[in-house]
């Protein structure tokens, strides 16, 4: 599946599952499968507020459809559509918030992704100035595991600045995830609205086991044998002359 296609299939899947979500925060989830559990437990965690309600529910919904749809390998990494935003940007009151998602990679920490198994999530407003405080949320459910969160994007800079980002353990899978939240700026505020979008976490790598060589066994102290060399002769003891000069004055002295 091309690249536009996924993002049609994501921006459908969203709508779908935004317009199933209208009218039912308040209902009562079912209990049948992991999945269904995790849903249960971010909605007992959104608790009474409304934002974090309405997210959980999109969350929720997506991760329904995509379980039904058995989608995997979600090669993308940006959110389905960017984020609505009020009260800040170039063109106050109104922009745009990009959100993205990298999964986690095997090696040195490049500040970029996680390690394996994680999910790295990071939004952008399209405003200027440096973020002086960070109120963005994002509820997460693993469709493979069952593992979900409602996980604020706390991570500081070095400077002491809000990161605008995140890196969740979730685990190998398929993650759906709503990202929402305010983030706070010199002189404004942005109310970021939520976005969905779907992201794969590879299966974690596995480590080679190491090859493994059987050496012949060698009798303590001696040298080991060199593998394919032809077998040698056992040595023979030198001759005694001692003992034929001896049989030759014997044989003089009988003589």
């Amino acid at each position: 599946m091309t690249l536009p296609r996924r993002a049609a299939a994501v921006a459908a899947i969203a709508t779908t599952a935004v317009l199933g979500a209208i009218g039912t925060a308040t209902a009562a989830p079912k209990i049948d499968t992991p999945v269904d559990a995790a849903i249960a437990y971010l909605t007992e965690t959104a608790g009474t507020d409304q934002n974090a309600l309405a997210a959980v529910t999109t969350t929720g919904k997506t991760a329904e459809l995509v379980a039904a749809a058995g989608l995997k390998n979600i090669g993308f990494t940006p959110f389905g559509y960017q984020a609505p935003t009020l009260g800040c940007g170039f063109n106050l009151p109104f922009t745009m918030t990009a959100a993205s998602a990298v999964s986690g990679q095997a090696g040195p920490d490049t500040g970029l992704a996680g390690p394996p198994g994680t999910l790295r999530f990071q939004a952008a407003p399209a405003t200027v100035g440096m973020p002086l405080a960070s109120g963005l949320s994002v509820a997460w459910l693993n469709v493979g595991n069952g593992r979900s969160g409602i996980t604020p994007l706390d991570e500081m800079t070095e400077y002491n600045l809000p990161s605008l980002a995140k890196t969740v353990d979730t685990g190998p899978g398929t993650v759906v995830a709503s990202l929402w939240g305010s983030i706070d700026y010199p002189g404004s505020r942005c109310l970021v609205l939520p976005t969905v979008g779907l992201f794969t976490v590879p299966d974690l790598p596995v480590e080679p086991v190491p090859a493994t060589t059987s050496a012949a066994p060698t009798t303590p102290g001696q040298a080991p044998t060199t593998t394919g060399q032809a077998p040698t002769t056992p040595a023979q003891a030198p001759a005694d002359t001692g003992s034929a000069s001896g049989s030759s004055s014997g044989s003089g002295d009988n003589n």
